[in-house]
C-alpha cells in the first residue's frame, strides 16, 4: 500500500522549481486582513448560519493555495516547464493588482488635491464645509456671519471664535470667553467662566464641583441636570449612571431620559 507523500518538498523536484513555486503560496500573506475584513459579514445577525458559512469559506483561502501549490509540483514533475505556468500566472495577478492599487490611490490623492484646491478657493476653512472666509467675510454655510474675519478660527464643524465671542453655528454664544473657551466632545464645552451643552450655557452650576457623566447627565454640589435642564429633587450624592443600561439612580428613585421611572 502505497503512502501519501508531498511532492513539493521532495527532491523529486530541483530547488529551483521549488523557489518558484513558493510564489502560489504569497497571497496567504495577506490572510490577516482578509480575516479582518470577514468579521462584519456577521453584521446581519438574521443570516447568521449563511454568515457563518461564507466567513469560512472565505478564510479557507490558504488551503486552497497550499492544494494549488501541490499540485503544481506534480505538475512540474510529469510535464516539466508547463510547472511554471501557475507561478508566473499569480506573480502577474499580484503584480497587477499592487499596480492597480498604486495608480487608484495616486488618482485618490489627486482627487484630493484638487478637492483641497477647490476648498481653498472657496474659502474654507478647517476640515469640513461650514465655515469659510470668502472676500473678507464669514459665512457659516451661505449665511453671512457677525465675525472679524481676520481673528475668525474654526474651532470644529459648528463651533468658531474671534477675538470678541465665540459661535455655534452662526449664533454668537452670549457672555462667551473665546480667549479660554474648548470643546470637550461633541456635547460639551467651556470658558472659564461657564459649562455648555450643544452651545447652550449650563444653568446656575457651581463650576468647581461640575461633573460630566454619561448619556448626557451632569451633576455639581447642588444638582443633577440631563441635558441643560435641572432634575427636581434628584440627589447629587448618590446619583450614578449605569454604563450598561444608562438607568441613572440616587437614594431617592430611578431615572431615564431625565424622568423619573421609579421612587424608592
Amino acid at each position: 500500500m502505497s503512502t501519501f507523500k508531498l511532492v513539493a518538498f521532495s527532491k523529486e523536484v530541483d530547488k529551483k522549481f521549488k523557489w518558484i513555486n513558493w510564489i502560489i503560496l504569497l497571497p496567504t500573506l495577506l490572510w490577516p486582513l482578509v480575516f479582518f475584513g470577514s468579521i462584519f459579514i456577521f453584521d446581519n445577525p438574521k443570516v447568521f448560519w449563511q454568515a457563518f458559512a461564507l466567513f469560512i469559506l472565505v478564510n479557507s483561502f490558504p488551503l486552497l493555495l497550499f492544494v494549488l501549490f501541490e499540485v503544481n509540483a506534480r505538475i512540474y514533475k510529469r510535464f516539466g516547464w508547463s510547472g511554471y505556468i501557475m507561478p508566473i500566472a499569480m506573480f502577474s495577478l499580484l503584480a497587477y493588482g499592487v499596480l492597480a492599487e498604486l495608480i487608484s490611490s495616486n488618482q485618490f490623492a489627486e482627487a484630493r488635491r484638487a478637492e483641497e484646491q477647490k476648498r481653498i478657493e472657496a474659502g474654507y476653512i478647517g476640515s469640513s464645509y461650514t465655515y469659510r472666509i470668502k472676500d473678507n467675510v464669514v459665512y457659516y454655510n451661505d449665511s453671512i456671519m457677525r465675525a472679524d474675519p481676520k481673528t475668525f478660527e474654526y474651532l470644529s464643524s459648528h463651533y468658531a471664535k474671534d477675538i470678541n465671542m465665540v459661535f455655534c453655528g452662526k449664533e454668537a454664544i452670549k457672555n462667551s470667553d473665546p480667549k479660554t473657551f474648548e470643546i470637550i466632545d461633541w456635547q460639551w464645552q467651556r470658558d472659564k467662566y461657564r459649562y455648555y451643552n450643544k452651545g447652550v450655557p449650563m444653568p446656575i452650576i457651581d463650576y468647581d464641583t461640575f461633573e460630566i457623566l454619561i448619556a448626557n447627565y451632569s451633576k455639581d454640589k447642588r444638582h443633577v441636570y440631563y441635558d441643560d435642564q435641572v432634575i427636581e429633587n434628584a440627589d447629587p450624592l448618590t446619583f450614578v449612571v449605569s454604563e450598561l443600561t444608562l438607568i441613572a439612580k440616587d437614594k431617592n428613585a430611578e431615572y431615564k431620559f431625565g424622568k423619573i421611572i421609579t421612587k424608592h
